[in-house]
Protein backbone atom coordinates (compact mmCIF):
# COMPACT_ATOMS: atom_id res chain seq x y z
CA UNK A 1 0.00 0.00 0.00
CA UNK A 2 1.32 3.23 -0.71
CA UNK A 3 2.78 5.80 2.20
CA UNK A 4 -0.43 8.56 1.10
CA UNK A 5 -2.86 6.11 1.28
CA UNK A 6 -1.77 4.49 4.56
CA UNK A 7 -1.73 8.05 5.95
CA UNK A 8 -5.20 8.97 4.67
CA UNK A 9 -7.19 5.89 5.81
CA UNK A 10 -4.92 6.26 9.57
CA UNK A 11 -6.34 9.59 9.44
CA UNK A 12 -10.27 8.45 8.72
CA UNK A 13 -9.93 5.96 11.49
CA UNK A 14 -9.04 8.67 13.66
CA UNK A 15 -11.47 10.76 12.47
CA UNK A 16 -14.14 8.17 13.32
CA UNK A 17 -13.18 7.31 16.93
CA UNK A 18 -12.89 11.38 17.80
CA UNK A 19 -16.32 11.76 16.07
CA UNK A 20 -17.72 9.19 18.16
CA UNK A 21 -16.22 10.23 21.51
CA UNK A 22 -17.61 13.09 20.54
CA UNK A 23 -21.12 11.89 20.03
CA UNK A 24 -20.78 10.32 23.19
CA UNK A 25 -19.72 13.18 25.43
CA UNK A 26 -21.70 15.76 24.14
CA UNK A 27 -24.93 17.12 25.40
CA UNK A 28 -28.43 14.81 24.72
CA UNK A 29 -31.77 15.97 23.81
CA UNK A 30 -31.83 15.90 27.88
CA UNK A 31 -29.68 18.78 28.26
CA UNK A 32 -28.64 22.08 27.26
CA UNK A 33 -25.50 23.85 27.91
CA UNK A 34 -25.11 27.48 28.89
CA UNK A 35 -23.29 30.23 28.30
CA UNK A 36 -20.24 28.89 30.55
CA UNK A 37 -20.66 25.61 29.21
CA UNK A 38 -21.97 23.90 32.14
CA UNK A 39 -24.50 21.71 31.65
CA UNK A 40 -28.18 23.09 32.47
CA UNK A 41 -30.72 21.30 34.91
CA UNK A 42 -34.05 22.02 35.46
CA UNK A 43 -34.99 22.09 31.63
CA UNK A 44 -36.74 20.04 29.51
CA UNK A 45 -35.14 19.38 26.01
CA UNK A 46 -37.70 17.16 23.78
CA UNK A 47 -36.15 14.99 21.40
CA UNK A 48 -38.33 14.19 18.29
CA UNK A 49 -41.00 14.20 20.23
CA UNK A 50 -43.62 16.54 22.28
CA UNK A 51 -43.80 20.10 21.16
CA UNK A 52 -40.94 22.81 22.87
CA UNK A 53 -42.23 25.77 24.55
CA UNK A 54 -38.71 27.46 23.17
CA UNK A 55 -36.98 27.44 20.82
CA UNK A 56 -32.56 27.38 20.97
CA UNK A 57 -30.26 28.34 18.18
CA UNK A 58 -26.61 28.26 18.28
CA UNK A 59 -24.44 30.88 16.62
CA UNK A 60 -20.79 29.51 16.95
CA UNK A 61 -18.18 30.86 15.13
CA UNK A 62 -17.14 32.54 11.97
CA UNK A 63 -20.56 34.19 10.34
CA UNK A 64 -20.70 33.11 6.70
CA UNK A 65 -23.25 32.28 4.09
CA UNK A 66 -21.94 28.99 3.26
CA UNK A 67 -24.41 26.05 3.17
CA UNK A 68 -23.44 23.08 4.87
CA UNK A 69 -22.21 20.38 2.61
CA UNK A 70 -21.09 23.53 -0.23
CA UNK A 71 -18.07 21.68 -0.91
CA UNK A 72 -16.94 18.29 -0.11
CA UNK A 73 -14.70 19.97 2.73
CA UNK A 74 -16.54 22.54 3.79
CA UNK A 75 -17.39 23.48 7.62
CA UNK A 76 -20.95 25.23 7.90
CA UNK A 77 -19.71 27.17 11.74
CA UNK A 78 -22.54 29.83 11.84
CA UNK A 79 -24.01 29.68 8.39
CA UNK A 80 -26.91 32.03 7.88
CA UNK A 81 -28.53 29.14 5.54
CA UNK A 82 -28.50 27.07 8.16
CA UNK A 83 -29.24 29.41 11.09
CA UNK A 84 -32.34 31.33 9.08
CA UNK A 85 -33.31 27.08 8.27
CA UNK A 86 -33.29 26.41 11.73
CA UNK A 87 -35.27 29.96 12.68
CA UNK A 88 -37.69 29.06 10.12
CA UNK A 89 -38.13 25.37 11.88
CA UNK A 90 -38.62 26.79 15.12
CA UNK A 91 -41.30 29.35 13.83
CA UNK A 92 -43.59 26.27 12.44
CA UNK A 93 -42.75 23.95 15.53
CA UNK A 94 -45.13 27.28 16.97
CA UNK A 95 -42.56 27.96 19.82
CA UNK A 96 -43.34 30.76 22.11
CA UNK A 97 -39.82 32.37 22.23
CA UNK A 98 -36.33 31.91 21.29
CA UNK A 99 -33.04 31.85 22.73
CA UNK A 100 -29.52 32.54 20.82
CA UNK A 101 -26.57 31.10 22.36
CA UNK A 102 -23.97 33.35 21.09
CA UNK A 103 -20.13 32.89 20.73
CA UNK A 104 -19.31 34.26 17.72
CA UNK A 105 -16.01 37.57 16.45
CA UNK A 106 -18.54 38.26 13.48
CA UNK A 107 -17.80 37.61 9.86
CA UNK A 108 -19.33 38.45 6.69
CA UNK A 109 -21.47 41.66 6.25
CA UNK A 110 -24.09 40.10 4.28
CA UNK A 111 -24.75 36.54 6.04
CA UNK A 112 -24.74 38.43 9.58
CA UNK A 113 -27.75 40.57 8.18
CA UNK A 114 -29.71 37.71 7.06
CA UNK A 115 -30.30 36.18 10.36
CA UNK A 116 -31.04 39.58 12.00
CA UNK A 117 -33.51 40.16 9.20
CA UNK A 118 -34.94 36.47 9.23
CA UNK A 119 -35.26 37.34 13.66
CA UNK A 120 -36.66 40.49 12.90
CA UNK A 121 -39.15 39.32 11.02
CA UNK A 122 -40.35 36.33 13.01
CA UNK A 123 -40.57 38.62 16.43
CA UNK A 124 -42.95 41.14 14.63
CA UNK A 125 -44.77 38.56 12.79
CA UNK A 126 -45.83 36.66 16.19
CA UNK A 127 -44.54 38.90 18.97
CA UNK A 128 -42.31 36.45 19.95
CA UNK A 129 -39.85 37.22 22.53
CA UNK A 130 -36.08 36.41 21.61
CA UNK A 131 -33.21 36.34 24.20
CA UNK A 132 -29.49 36.13 23.45
CA UNK A 133 -26.90 35.13 25.92
CA UNK A 134 -23.63 35.82 25.00
CA UNK A 135 -20.70 33.65 25.35
CA UNK A 136 -17.25 34.44 25.22
CA UNK A 137 -17.17 36.70 22.12
CA UNK A 138 -20.26 38.22 20.88
CA UNK A 139 -18.25 40.95 18.22
CA UNK A 140 -19.25 42.78 15.70
CA UNK A 141 -21.06 40.85 13.37
CA UNK A 142 -21.94 38.81 16.55
CA UNK A 143 -23.58 41.59 17.74
CA UNK A 144 -25.76 42.74 14.60
CA UNK A 145 -27.64 39.29 14.72
CA UNK A 146 -28.16 40.22 18.73
CA UNK A 147 -29.66 43.45 17.78
CA UNK A 148 -32.40 41.89 16.56
CA UNK A 149 -33.49 40.47 20.38
CA UNK A 150 -35.44 41.89 22.87
CA UNK A 151 -32.97 41.07 26.25
CA UNK A 152 -29.43 40.96 25.64
CA UNK A 153 -27.72 39.06 28.45
CA UNK A 154 -23.61 38.61 28.73
CA UNK A 155 -20.89 37.31 31.36
CA UNK A 156 -19.03 40.29 32.92
CA UNK A 157 -16.32 39.12 30.78
CA UNK A 158 -18.03 38.70 27.31
CA UNK A 159 -16.11 40.47 24.67
CA UNK A 160 -18.53 41.99 22.78
CA UNK A 161 -18.75 45.67 20.56
CA UNK A 162 -16.65 45.81 17.62
CA UNK A 163 -19.53 47.50 15.81
CA UNK A 164 -18.07 48.32 12.51
CA UNK A 165 -17.01 47.39 8.69
CA UNK A 166 -14.27 45.89 7.66
CA UNK A 167 -12.43 45.73 3.79
CA UNK A 168 -9.02 44.27 4.02
CA UNK A 169 -6.65 44.58 0.89
CA UNK A 170 -3.04 43.92 0.73
CA UNK A 171 0.04 45.09 -1.64
CA UNK A 172 2.01 42.28 -2.66
CA UNK A 173 3.58 44.19 -5.58
CA UNK A 174 7.20 45.12 -3.62
CA UNK A 175 6.96 41.26 -3.28
CA UNK A 176 5.92 40.37 -6.89
CA UNK A 177 8.54 42.82 -8.14
CA UNK A 178 11.01 41.32 -6.16
CA UNK A 179 10.32 37.33 -7.48
CA UNK A 180 10.59 38.72 -10.96
CA UNK A 181 6.84 37.70 -11.54
CA UNK A 182 4.68 40.83 -13.50
CA UNK A 183 1.01 39.89 -13.21
CA UNK A 184 -0.92 41.26 -16.37
CA UNK A 185 -4.87 41.56 -16.30
CA UNK A 186 -7.21 42.16 -18.94
CA UNK A 187 -10.50 43.56 -17.81
CA UNK A 188 -13.75 45.00 -19.13
CA UNK A 189 -13.69 48.43 -17.46
CA UNK A 190 -11.03 50.60 -14.40
CA UNK A 191 -12.43 48.73 -11.68
CA UNK A 192 -12.68 45.24 -12.78
CA UNK A 193 -9.51 44.32 -10.77
CA UNK A 194 -10.25 46.14 -7.39
CA UNK A 195 -8.10 45.39 -4.64
CA UNK A 196 -5.81 43.36 -6.92
CA UNK A 197 -2.80 42.60 -4.22
CA UNK A 198 -0.86 43.01 -7.31
CA UNK A 199 -0.53 46.78 -7.38
CA UNK A 200 -1.21 49.71 -5.03
CA UNK A 201 -4.80 50.81 -4.18
CA UNK A 202 -5.43 54.20 -6.30
CA UNK A 203 -6.91 56.63 -4.74
CA UNK A 204 -10.58 56.58 -6.52
CA UNK A 205 -10.50 53.14 -5.77
CA UNK A 206 -9.99 54.19 -1.99
CA UNK A 207 -12.81 56.44 -2.31
CA UNK A 208 -15.15 54.16 -3.64
CA UNK A 209 -14.75 51.51 -1.12
CA UNK A 210 -14.69 54.09 1.58
CA UNK A 211 -18.46 54.46 0.91
CA UNK A 212 -19.00 51.03 0.36
CA UNK A 213 -17.44 50.30 4.19
CA UNK A 214 -19.81 53.56 4.90
CA UNK A 215 -22.69 52.83 3.68
CA UNK A 216 -23.02 48.80 5.08
CA UNK A 217 -21.92 50.51 8.46
CA UNK A 218 -24.92 53.03 8.14
CA UNK A 219 -27.40 50.29 8.00
CA UNK A 220 -25.51 48.44 10.78
CA UNK A 221 -26.66 51.32 12.94
CA UNK A 222 -29.92 51.43 11.26
CA UNK A 223 -30.29 47.63 12.54
CA UNK A 224 -29.37 48.63 16.05
CA UNK A 225 -31.52 51.00 16.70
CA UNK A 226 -34.70 49.61 14.87
CA UNK A 227 -33.66 46.35 17.06
CA UNK A 228 -32.57 47.53 20.60
CA UNK A 229 -34.78 50.85 20.34
CA UNK A 230 -31.33 52.92 20.94
CA UNK A 231 -30.92 56.27 20.21
CA UNK A 232 -28.55 56.84 16.89
CA UNK A 233 -27.12 60.08 18.98
CA UNK A 234 -26.29 57.30 21.92
CA UNK A 235 -24.98 54.45 19.56
CA UNK A 236 -22.97 56.65 17.43
CA UNK A 237 -20.10 57.46 19.90
CA UNK A 238 -19.90 53.82 21.09
CA UNK A 239 -19.86 51.91 17.77
CA UNK A 240 -16.22 53.41 16.74
CA UNK A 241 -14.90 49.45 16.74
CA UNK A 242 -14.01 49.38 19.71
CA UNK A 243 -14.69 46.31 21.92
CA UNK A 244 -16.23 45.79 25.58
CA UNK A 245 -16.72 43.68 28.53
CA UNK A 246 -19.71 42.47 29.10
CA UNK A 247 -19.97 44.84 32.57
CA UNK A 248 -19.24 47.50 30.36
CA UNK A 249 -21.41 47.00 27.41
CA UNK A 250 -24.11 46.67 30.24
CA UNK A 251 -22.99 50.32 31.97
CA UNK A 252 -23.19 51.43 27.90
CA UNK A 253 -26.23 50.38 27.08
CA UNK A 254 -25.59 47.91 24.90
CA UNK A 255 -26.50 44.83 26.73
CA UNK A 256 -29.78 44.60 29.32
CA UNK A 257 -28.50 41.99 32.32
CA UNK A 258 -25.82 40.49 33.53
CA UNK A 259 -26.21 37.07 33.35
CA UNK A 260 -26.22 33.26 32.00
CA UNK A 261 -27.95 31.56 29.44
CA UNK A 262 -30.00 30.09 32.50
CA UNK A 263 -31.00 33.92 33.42
CA UNK A 264 -32.24 34.61 29.77
CA UNK A 265 -34.19 31.04 29.41
CA UNK A 266 -35.85 32.20 33.09
CA UNK A 267 -36.73 35.23 31.14
CA UNK A 268 -38.60 34.07 28.35
CA UNK A 269 -40.50 31.77 30.35
CA UNK A 270 -41.78 34.62 32.78
CA UNK A 271 -41.89 36.87 29.59
CA UNK A 272 -44.16 34.26 27.52
CA UNK A 273 -45.83 32.91 30.88
CA UNK A 274 -44.45 29.20 30.18
CA UNK A 275 -43.60 28.71 34.40
CA UNK A 276 -40.64 27.02 35.39
CA UNK A 277 -39.53 24.32 33.29
CA UNK A 278 -40.74 25.08 29.93
CA UNK A 279 -39.82 22.67 27.27
CA UNK A 280 -36.43 23.64 25.11
CA UNK A 281 -35.67 22.34 21.45
CA UNK A 282 -32.49 22.86 20.00
CA UNK A 283 -32.84 23.59 16.52
CA UNK A 284 -29.05 23.55 15.47
CA UNK A 285 -27.98 20.87 17.36
CA UNK A 286 -26.05 18.48 15.21
CA UNK A 287 -26.87 14.75 14.76
CA UNK A 288 -24.00 11.93 15.12
CA UNK A 289 -23.92 11.68 11.71
CA UNK A 290 -23.36 15.68 11.39
CA UNK A 291 -20.67 15.20 13.59
CA UNK A 292 -18.86 12.44 12.02
CA UNK A 293 -18.47 13.07 8.48
CA UNK A 294 -17.11 16.70 8.61
CA UNK A 295 -14.51 15.17 11.15
CA UNK A 296 -13.86 12.59 8.61
CA UNK A 297 -13.80 14.59 5.51
CA UNK A 298 -11.76 17.77 6.62
CA UNK A 299 -8.91 15.04 7.72
CA UNK A 300 -9.60 12.87 4.63
CA UNK A 301 -9.21 15.87 3.01
CA UNK A 302 -5.62 17.09 4.18
CA UNK A 303 -4.31 13.73 3.31
CA UNK A 304 -5.51 14.26 0.14
CA UNK A 305 -4.45 17.89 -0.14
CA UNK A 306 -0.80 16.54 0.83
CA UNK A 307 -0.80 13.57 -1.91
CA UNK A 308 -2.34 15.49 -4.98
CA UNK A 309 -3.85 18.80 -3.97
CA UNK A 310 -7.61 17.17 -4.06
CA UNK A 311 -8.98 19.77 -1.87
CA UNK A 312 -8.05 22.71 -4.15
CA UNK A 313 -9.11 21.33 -6.92
CA UNK A 314 -12.80 20.38 -5.41
CA UNK A 315 -13.37 23.77 -3.36
CA UNK A 316 -12.41 27.08 -3.84
CA UNK A 317 -13.05 29.55 -1.17
CA UNK A 318 -15.42 32.53 -1.24
CA UNK A 319 -14.04 35.54 0.84
CA UNK A 320 -16.48 38.24 1.04
CA UNK A 321 -15.72 41.68 0.05
CA UNK A 322 -16.91 43.52 3.59
CA UNK A 323 -16.45 42.22 7.05
CA UNK A 324 -17.58 42.38 10.31
CA UNK A 325 -15.07 41.33 12.69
Amino acid sequence: MRLDRLFASLLVVTSLVAAVGVWVKGPRSGESRGSSGTAELGMIVPGASGSPDLGVIDVYGVISDEAPGDGVFSSAGASSTRLVKAIREAEEDGVKGLLLRINSPGGSAAASQAIYMELMRVARAHKLPIAVAMGDVTASGGYYIAAASRRIFALPSTTTGSIGVIIHAQDLSGLMNKLGVHPTTVQSGTNKDILSPYRAMRPDERVLLQGMVDDIYQQFLEAIVAGRGMPLAKLKPLADGRVYTGRQARANGLVDELGTSQDAIRWLAKVAKLGEKPRLKNYTEESFLDQLVPGMTTRFGAAMSWSAGLEALLKRDRVPLALME
